[in-house]
């Protein structure tokens, strides 16, 4: 009987131990669920830009854990960008307030803290006359905002305002369009955009902030294969080195359309030097390929096949390699003759 009581009362006092546990243990999920909520709550206030209200939550939960390194953080965070945009509010919003705004969205910046930044970006900069055409160097612009935002659709239709609106930096806002279009799924566009970024301002284009691997890939395969070109010229003669690659195509609709036209801008353009050397050298290929599968003049073919020689070695070698294998390509898959084609 003796030995059933003490059984009992260590089985008590187990359970007691077991209760005690689930209690500490609940408290300490009670602890670290009301920290979560509040930091959510806190969030949705930088994404509001209340921020008054979300440094008041994180004295609070500083208050707990006055040593907690990621709530000091945000704190110092929100704390900084309310002072800044309490200098900004005391005077008229302009482009270069906007774009001090932009510089400071630094990496360690909260994430919804960067989320109301662009949208405030993109509000401010919406209510300025001829936004499309507001731009400073090198990226701050509606569209690349908008880009940053994951709105891509309308990065798009910004960047194509800005170049029908006439903004000077063809180039790169042609690669950026570029962008825009590729990530939409749109790769044909995209690639039309990103070779006539390469033809009208080569040395515009910001190539670190393209967001495509397949002019990085071919910038690195044209830098690997052929030492002879200079670094300066290298992104210039990606439009010949896309089509070589096949990537870029040559719009040969166009020039189908005035031939005589085409061939006589681009004579006056060699011999006037009023167009660069690359440039120059992709005209000479679209023409050559005009001539190849259209008219099948071999006489023309051959003249600007010559000039295409002398203006490049190495592109012209590359050129007839290709020319060599598309043309193989066609006999392969070309039918045989008939009987009666055959004249049998």
């Amino acid at each position: 009987m003796t030995r059933a009581i003490a059984a009992t009362q260590q089985l008590v006092s187990f359970c007691d131990a077991i209760n005690l546990g689930m209690h500490a243990m609940q408290l300490d999920l009670f602890s670290d669920n009301r920290r979560t909520i509040r930091l959510n709550d806190a969030g949705e206030s930088l994404r509001s830009l209340r921020l008054d209200e979300a440094l008041a939550i994180y004295a609070g939960l500083l208050a707990d854990a006055p040593e907690d390194p990621e709530i000091l953080a945000l704190q110092e965070a929100a704390r900084s960008w309310r002072d800044r945009l309490a200098v900004y509010s005391a005077a008229p919003t302009g482009t270069g307030r906007l774009h001090e705004i932009w510089l400071a969205l630094a990496p360690k910046t909260p994430a919804p803290l960067v989320v109301a930044l662009r949208g405030l970006l993109i509000e401010e900069l919406l209510k300025l006359p001829s936004p499309e055409l507001i731009f400073t160097p090198p990226r701050f612009h509606l569209g690349t905002v908008l880009m940053s935002a994951g709105k891509l659709a309308e990065a798009e239709r910004w960047f194509a305002k800005a170049l029908q609106g006439g903004i000077d930096q063809r180039g790169i806002f042609l690669a950026w369009r570029g962008d825009a279009l590729m990530s939409l799924g749109d790769a044909a566009r995209a690639k039309d955009a990103y070779c006539a970024a390469f033809l009208e301002g080569p040395r515009e284009v910001d190539l670190a902030s393209l967001r495509s691997p397949m002019i990085q890939d071919l910038l690195f395969s044209l830098e690997s294969e052929c030492d002879e070109i200079g670094e300066m010229d290298l992104v210039a003669w990606l439009p010949v080195w896309g089509w070589l690659q096949g990537e870029f195509g040559l719009r040969l609709n166009e020039i189908a359309e005035v031939p005589a036209t085409f061939r006589d801008a681009l004579e006056e353009a060699g011999s006037t030097g009023i167009s660069t050397l690359q440039r120059q050298w992709f005209n000479y290929l679209r023409y050559a390929e005009y001539l190849r599968t259209a008219t099948r003049d071999d006489r023309e073919l051959l003249r600007v096949r010559r000039r295409m020689r002398e203006l490049s070695g190495f592109m012209f070698s590359r050129y007839m390699a290709k020319v060599r294998n598309l043309e193989e390509s066609l006999n392969v898959c070309a039918p045989f003759p008939s009987a009666a084609g055959s004249g049998r």
